[in-house]
């Protein structure tokens, strides 16, 4: 396999890239596990925090329990609580960090299904909560209490679905299974969404993070992959599997509803703070990639929010467990004390 940057003549891939990648890969999730933060300083700006996303990504593709079609029912069920017990009757804009409604977004209560493109669906008042019964109405007036296995094929409008029949809108298994030794793919997980990695993007918006990440190309034989392409984020690419949730550093807003990472990569100290303290990532890991050619004001923002404290103390047993770093790469990890 073959790397190339800002479209640069191809190359084998660089000790760097190999790094990140690794990093991601190899970075512990296993419960019950204290949080842990990580800071990662690179010499210049570059489109490293997408890169250790794609490490965490490939190693979820191996794992079975890393997909949305678990609890999905029970994640319906939430959002019909939200819109009818709050968001429909609520009568002022959706502003859940004026309002502190503890939500992070609006519950419109419309759902849509890849069965029915064209057609959406409302929650229904019908919904039966202690009976854990979803209903939702047609534009016709009818009204359909679904089973938790037919639900799959329904999703909250604007969400990626959690799962895809059309082999066009999966995932392909390259080059996911050939980018780093020993990994493996569930081949469900490629038709099927996940939620539990994040990406926060960069401060100047997620058009900045796309592009950042759209400079680095692979290339496996004829085929070429773009890092933007390969990270499966909703709307970046045309494929209707999800593999990562996008966090937008500058709305401080998720691309779906109701997400809960185990970890979340963040682009940039200004991403890296937000994340750090976004109430909705308060559980999950959070590893921060910086360029140290940012203003000294912005990295000692950063470097005095890594110093060891009473809640945080230095990981040094992870920091050794991970890939050796190269040269101008500096790692940093911190983990929840008495955790």
């Amino acid at each position: 396999m073959e790397f190339s940057e800002k479209q640069g003549k191809w190359r084998p891939i660089p000790e760097w890239v190999w790094f990140l990648l690794n990093f991601g890969y190899q970075w512990h999730r296993n419960n019950p596990r204290p949080r842990r933060i990580a800071l990662i300083s690179m010499p210049c700006d570059s489109a490293a925090a997408g890169l250790v996303a794609l490490g965490a990504m490939i190693r979820d593709l191996g794992d079975p329990k890393a997909n949305d079609v678990d609890g999905h029912y029970e994640k319906l069920l939430s959002y019909a609580r939200q819109f009818l017990k709050h968001c429909k009757s609520c009568d002022q804009k959706c502003e859940p960090e004026i309002k502190r409604c503890g939500y992070v977004k609006e519950a419109t209560g419309i759902l849509r299904s890849p069965l029915h493109s064209r057609k959406t669906f409302q929650i229904s008042e019908r919904t039966n909560f202690d009976e854990k019964k979803l209903a939702w109405e047609y534009r016709s007036g009818m009204t359909q209490w679904p089973t938790p296995q037919y639900a799959i094929n329904w999703h909250i409008d604007g969400d990626p679905a959690p799962e895809v029949k059309k082999t066009k809108y999966q995932l392909s298994p390259n080059p996911y299974c050939t980018l780093l030794d020993g990994a493996t793919i569930n081949k469900e997980n490629l038709n099927r969404s996940y939620s539990g990695l994040c990406f926060a993007g960069r401060i100047t918006g997620e058009m900045a993070s796309r592009e950042v990440c759209g400079q680095i190309r692979l290339k496996d034989a004829d085929a070429i992959y773009s890092l933007s392409q390969l990270l499966a984020i909703h709307e970046w690419s045309d494929i209707g599997v999800s593999r990562m949730a996008y966090f937008n550093s500058r709305s401080k807003t998720l691309d779906r509803n109701l997400a809960n990472p185990e970890l979340v990569v963040a682009d940039g100290d200004v991403a890296f703070l937000k994340a750090w303290d976004y109430p909705e990532f308060q559980s999950c890991d959070v590893i921060g990639v910086i360029s140290r050619a940012i203003d000294y004001d912005r990295l000692e923002a950063v470097g005095v929010k890594m110093q060891a404290s009473l809640w945080f103390v230095a990981d040094i047993d992870m920091l050794c467990s991970l890939p050796s770093k190269p040269r101008g790469i500096s790692v940093a990890i911190l983990k929840a004390r008495n955790a």
